[in-house]
């Protein structure tokens, strides 16, 4: 069993595992990163490649990194409705502002509706429905983001969503297996029926499905924004339309007559923001920034901040020794997340503390390289009183650069007319007293959503996400020392096994601790047998995953990692005077 992992500074002796390919996993194998030199360089890379090609086409036009990624996010909620929606769901997501030099973080979570209480919940949690649907906070956050930093007129940014809405697109196997998994539900929705059934049967791979009803509603708002003469004005007045129009309206009538617990007055009183970002310093020249809590974005760090006082050059990313460490710290960080992070305007979320580098040393001195930890784990501090989402990442032009996360809930439940797929968050919500993320009308949910971003002296580095509820947090730890440790490149990074840890208690209800140690099965076997001789109690090749993906500036090299586990995953990278990819 190895055991000789040893902290920075000092001497690391591993055998070394090798690389590992990924012939198991659906998709496409890639043969290397895509990248470009040079300056005035710019990239996209998302989980659909029409969504990917409406960012490239938003920034020809001369958007900015936050015009593209708006309208990438408007293109994923056409063509992957059950992973995403600019219209129902929520988001977090990181912008680098190449003029200030300045890292922002994007809050568009929803609060939940003043009417819900745990007592009436407990009865349906387990049940699907508009009754798990918190205020869509993405749209207003999307709208922040173009008026703070974006160029273009909202019709041009949301024309790429509109055509596809329109024109149609063809169904992809992942799309045909959300649809067979959720074939009762969308049989009982006639507004879901209408879209995904032909004939009285579900859509099937390579069919092409229209959502014409969300095109009429990008239209709307698009034209609430064109009746105004000055561009801040247009942007709040497709806010209004959206909380204080005919879309809340919509979605209120939908809550009201089916059971749910949304009001107009949290519509009317909601808003994004745009908040300061959590960080720490990785090394002397890299900083990672996360977002903050009600984002579960602080658990990465906890992670980082443990890991980086050890030494990982004689290692190889699948070595036993590099999966039981990233593990242990991994478990350190959510015991951490589960004792203290929720919603800060109700729980006092210590975020100082948990930061602290001291901090990070004693739960460091908690790991054993030779056995597992395993649920309960408790936190290193006092007790605080108290894949259905989507990431891409943009670079542009001028430098500036967005990291997104942003979910939904497949849950294909759509509202009337209006084409909008509304989310499924309160799943996501605790019902014990004295849980920080406990159901409390009016305030967020604890929100799975956590993109990444790294500086390297000032500058973008990584912009990376990995999707999949509790797996984020432990996807981005392993996709970003895959990078900046082990010295793989974006492709490389993304193209990795995976591991994931449930010594925790799930965020999805009922919100159960499995112990045990996922693992994708192209990790050697020797490896699979060390871990088991630690303590892990591996599940091999089942578990989610998540899909990921990965922008990295290296030098003058800018390299995309695309999700090798999903078909219509696709980077691209060009020169603003030329547009081959």
């Amino acid at each position: 069993m190895g055991t000789n992992v040893r902290r920075r500074e000092l001497l690391v002796t591993s055998a070394g595992a090798g690389a590992v390919g990924l012939g198991g996993c659906a998709g496409f194998s890639s043969e290397g990163p895509m990248e470009q030199s040079g300056e005035d360089r710019r990239a996209v890379v998302s989980q659909h490649h029409l969504a990917t090609e409406a960012g490239l086409e938003t920034l020809e036009d001369g958007g900015t990194a936050a015009d593209a990624a708006v309208a990438v996010a408007c293109a994923l909620s056409v063509v992957e409705p059950w992973f995403s929606s600019a219209l129902g769901g929520g988001t977090w997501a990181l912008y680098y502002d190449a003029e200030t030099d300045e890292v922002t973080s994007l809050d568009g979570v929803g609060p939940v509706g003043l009417e819900a209480t745990p007592e009436d919940y407990e009865e349906r949690a387990d049940e699907a429905g508009i009754h798990q649907a918190v205020v869509p906070g993405a749209w207003d956050g999307w709208m922040l983001w173009l008026d703070e930093y974006g160029e273009l007129d909202l019709g041009d940014v949301l024309e790429p969503a509109i055509t596809l809405a329109r024109e149609g697109y063809p169904v992809s196997p992942e799309m045909e297996g959300w649809l067979e998994g959720e074939a009762d539900l969308i049989a009982d929705r006639p507004a879901a029926a209408e879209l995904y059934h032909v004939d009285g049967d579900l859509v099937e791979e390579g069919d092409t499905v229209t959502q014409d009803a969300m095109a009429d509603t990008f239209e709307e708002l698009a034209d609430a924004y064109a009746d105004e003469d000055d561009r801040s004005d247009g942007i709040q007045a497709a806010r209004d339309y959206f909380y204080r129009g005919p879309i809340a309206e919509a979605i209120v009538d939908h809550a009201d007559e089916h059971g749910g617990y949304l009001t107009l007055e949290e519509f009317r009183g909601f808003e994004a923001e745009i908040v300061e970002p959590l960080s720490i310093a990785y090394d002397e020249d890299v900083e990672v920034y996360q977002n903050p809590p009600n984002s579960q974005g602080i658990t990465q760090l906890l992670a980082l901040n443990v890991l980086k006082e050890y030494e990982f050059d004689d290692l190889e990313p699948d070595d036993a020794d590099a999966v039981h460490l990233q593990t242990e710290a991994i478990k350190l960080a959510f015991a951490d997340r589960y004792h203290h992070v929720g919603d800060p305007d109700r729980v006092d979320v210590p975020v100082a503390d948990l930061l602290d580098d001291d901090y990070a040393a004693d739960q460091r001195d908690r790991i054993d390289m030779d056995e597992a930890m395993a649920w309960p784990i408790d936190t290193g501090l006092e007790e605080t009183d108290a894949d259905h989402t989507t990431t891409f990442h943009v670079v542009d032009d001028d430098g500036n650069a967005a990291a997104v996360t942003t979910s939904l809930g497949a849950q294909f439940l759509v509202i009337g007319d209006t084409g909008i797929h509304v989310n499924n968050r309160m799943r996501m919500l605790a019902l014990e007293d004295d849980d920080p993320n406990r159901l409390t009308p009016g305030y967020t949910v604890r929100h799975t959503s956590n993109p990444y971003m790294a500086l390297r002296d000032g500058d973008p580095y990584v912009l990376g996400g990995v999707t999949g509820v509790d797996t984020q947090p432990q996807g981005q730890t392993q996709q970003f020392l895959n990078v900046a440790e082990f010295g793989l490149d974006a492709q490389a990074a993304v193209d990795r096994p995976r591991f994931v840890s449930t010594a925790f208690p799930s965020t999805d209800y009922p919100y159960e601790a499995d112990d045990t140690l996922q693992i994708e099965t192209e990790f050697p076997e020797s490896v699979r047998e060390d871990l088991e001789d630690r303590g892990h109690d591996l599940e091999e090749g089942a578990g989610m995953f998540g899909t990921g993906n990965v922008i990295v500036l290296e030098d003058d090299d800018l390299q995309v990692g695309a999700e090798p586990r999903h078909s219509t995953a696709e980077g691209t990278v060009s020169r603003a005077d030329d547009d081959s990819s």
